[in-house]
């Protein structure tokens, strides 16, 4: 196994989190179970990156309020390095209010302090050179341009989680990763395609990306390849058949799975099935991130999937 950290850098929120039967449009309702952690996407990436046994660290902003004090207890309890989150003065935590109704479904309402300094001089970019892998969201674009820059100049393979932002930010960042991972939403927002294929096939076209790829809940991924052929290849990877209970956060433990696979020598398509696994064993357990499973769990779950594909893999089979 890679001992080498991860680094994933962005998004730090503190979500409190409610079950509920139906999401209404209005009045008060009653939730059946509440659960408060720390999340956001990067958060919850490096959260499962931990939980499958990975070393990881989360480079952040956060406030210097009792809401961060709680965030920062959350994640040493599942092995986060946080020493590399820099605490704001006078700036709250960023926090959400979420509802999960009886499908899985939910309704996320997040704020961010615009206090929050952006600035990422602090960053300690120094100890890049020595990361297995980075993972930047779209959250903190300055702090996301300033690390990517630097992993690329090790040759630190670099993992970008491109959901939904401005378009032109998106356009932007997506040419500074080796991996381009895009939520739905986020790639139709950049093509006049509405098939995600043809949408996938276009903007990878113009990247200089090895893998661009794009979640499709349910459906699974299309992940393109890059080939010194034929330029590229689309793979369909499907997910899958659960009954979801809460739909929080799988992209984020989508996006940790993989990139513990990358680090890990992992095939691209053990990555991609395996994080297709991951994510939908999440959702089966409500609380957002806190369903993600550990390696154990996985390769267990993933067996009748992979029908033998792991053997010989070596550290693949162990925690």
């Amino acid at each position: 196994m890679n001992q080498k950290p991860v680094i994933c850098l962005g998004c730090a929120f503190w979500d409190t989190i409610f079950k509920v039967d139906r999401i209404p449009s209005h009045g008060k309702i009653l939730p059946e179970r509440a659960v408060q952690t720390a999340s956001g996407m990067a958060t919850a990436a490096a959260a499962t990156i931990a939980r499958l046994g990975g070393s990881v660290e989360i480079w952040a902003r956060i406030g210097d309020d009792p809401t961060g004090d709680s965030f920062l207890h959350d994640l040493t309890l599942e092995a986060v390095r946080t020493d590399r989150i820099r605490r704001i003065p006078g700036a709250r935590t960023a926090f959400s209010t979420i509802l999960v109704d009886s499908v899985g479904e939910r309704l996320v309402v997040p704020y961010t302090d615009p206090s929050l300094d952006p600035d990422p001089s602090w960053l300690p970019l120094h100890e890049v050179a020595t990361a297995a892998a980075v993972l930047v969201d779209m959250r903190w674009l300055e702090g996301a341009k300033a690390l990517l820059a630097e992993a690329r100049r090790w040759g630190v393979p670099t993992i970008l989680d491109a959901d939904v932002a401005p378009p032109d930010a998106l356009r932007e960042m997506i040419t500074l990763a080796d991996h381009v991972l895009f939520s739905e939403p986020a790639l139709l927002s950049l093509t006049a395609n509405t098939a995600p294929k043809n949408a996938l096939m276009k903007v990878a076209a113009s990247l200089d990306a090895d893998v661009v790829g794009v979640t499709l809940g349910a459906s699974g991924a299309l992940i393109w390849q890059r080939e010194a052929s034929a330029g590229g290849t689309i793979h369909e990877f499907p997910s899958i058949s659960i009954r979801a209970i809460d739909t929080l956060n799988a992209g984020d433990v989508w996006h940790g799975t993989y990139v513990y696979g990358l680090v890990n020598d992992w095939g691209l398509s053990q990555m991609v099935q395996l994080a297709n696994v991951a994510a939908a064993m999440k959702c089966e357990h409500f609380g957002g991130r806190l369903g993600s499973p550990r390696l154990s769990e996985l390769l267990e779950r993933s067996r009748p999937l992979l029908q033998g594909s792991l053997a010989g893999q070596g550290d693949v089979h162990r925690p």
